[in-house]
């Protein structure tokens, strides 16, 4: 391959939009972290409808920040990424990233039962979680606690954060990194690999007890080198890839296969934005009675841990399945 056909091919693309989505991630930290401590500390969303975005802004620490500007970079870097695997290649629409042109671009259909799709997957993947937290509690596992605020605004807390999670993190790995990864590989492969990657990026994090003295503007580069001295030492331990890693996988799994089989991103975004409504309405509410470790790999301190959580997210897929093996097309079918 010639010098000039490597940096024109989709590899290299892929390459630079991985690599520019970090470091516009480490620019956009600090960025984020000043703008969101600013908004907390002049009061503009306290006391409004936004009061759960406030609380989570004024609880985050900067690790959280970083997250939240890594996914900023990837989401800011996948039109022009579209665009640059295009060029050359004359398609209608492309000049302008209009309804119909985006969800070309990333490989989507219309769904004309999108509300559906978002509520059903909502209402399943919410609904298991906190029937298994109950279980748990009614199992003496878990124990009741005070959380501290009411019910009611747990839950909206809850909600948005969720439907929050769910739309961002859809686009980005459903949406964006398959549209640019269906360049290099074939379905089945794609199918599993993205839902690999999101597993593992969601392990690409500072450790808990790392504290940033001091936020700087260069902050977000020293969090890059922490992160991937924390990552590689998280896959020594076998009860983290059974417990934790293992969940992640099998919820990408699920979602991975509901973008494909349907060409859509609705139903992922209500199954996201329902696990994660379970796991952060439990959280406040409830806690281990068991002491750490003693029931790993089969439970952790939250639902998102624990080889039980996995099996539930995996009978949940199976459900899915039930309900969409005869509507639609092969769920591996490549879009064009």
């Amino acid at each position: 391959m010639s010098g000039g056909t490597f940096f024109q091919s989709t590899l290299f693309k892929t390459v630079v939009f991985l690599l520019t989505t970090v470091l516009l991630g480490a620019i956009f930290a600090p960025l984020l972290y000043f703008g969101g401590k600013h908004v907390v500390a002049e009061g503009w969303l306290a006391g409004t409808w936004l009061e759960s975005i406030n609380d989570s802004m004024r609880r985050a620490h900067f690790s959280r920040y970083f997250n939240r500007a890594i996914l900023l970079g990837a989401l800011l870097m996948v039109w022009p990424t579209l665009r640059w695997l295009n060029a050359g290649k004359e398609k209608r629409g492309l000049a302008r990233p209009t309804g119909a042109a985006m969800r070309e671009q990333l490989l989507l259909e219309a769904n004309p039962v999108w509300w559906q799709h978002l509520f059903s997957g909502f209402l399943l993947a919410g609904g298991t979680l906190l029937l298994l937290g109950w279980l748990y509690v009614g199992l003496g596992w878990y124990e009741v606690r005070d959380a501290g605020k009411p019910l009611v605004r747990v839950l909206f807390t809850a909600l948005g954060t969720g439907v929050a999670v769910g739309l961002l993190e859809e686009f980005v790995f459903r949406g964006a990194f398959h549209a640019v990864l269906a360049k290099l590989l074939k379905p089945k492969t794609l199918f599993w690999v993205i839902a690999i990657f999101f597993a593992v990026i969601h392990f690409f994090n500072a450790p808990k007890s790392l504290e940033v003295e001091a936020v700087r503007y260069g902050s977000g580069f020293w969090m890059v080198g922490k992160i991937f001295e924390h990552f590689i030492s998280q896959f020594a331990n076998p009860y983290f890839l059974f417990a934790e890693f293992a969940v992640l996988l099998s919820i990408g799994l699920v979602l991975g296969y509901t973008r494909m089989k349907t060409g859509s991103l609705w139903l992922g975004i209500g199954l996201h934005a329902g696990w994660v409504f379970g796991v952060k309405t439990l959280s406040p509410l409830t806690q281990r009675a068991f002491a750490p470790g003693e029931m790993m790999p089969w439970l952790g301190d939250n639902l998102r841990v624990g080889a039980v959580s996995c099996i539930v997210v995996s009978l949940t897929g199976f459900v899915l399945w039930l309900w969409l093996r005869k509507k639609y097309g092969p769920p591996f079918t490549p879009r064009q």
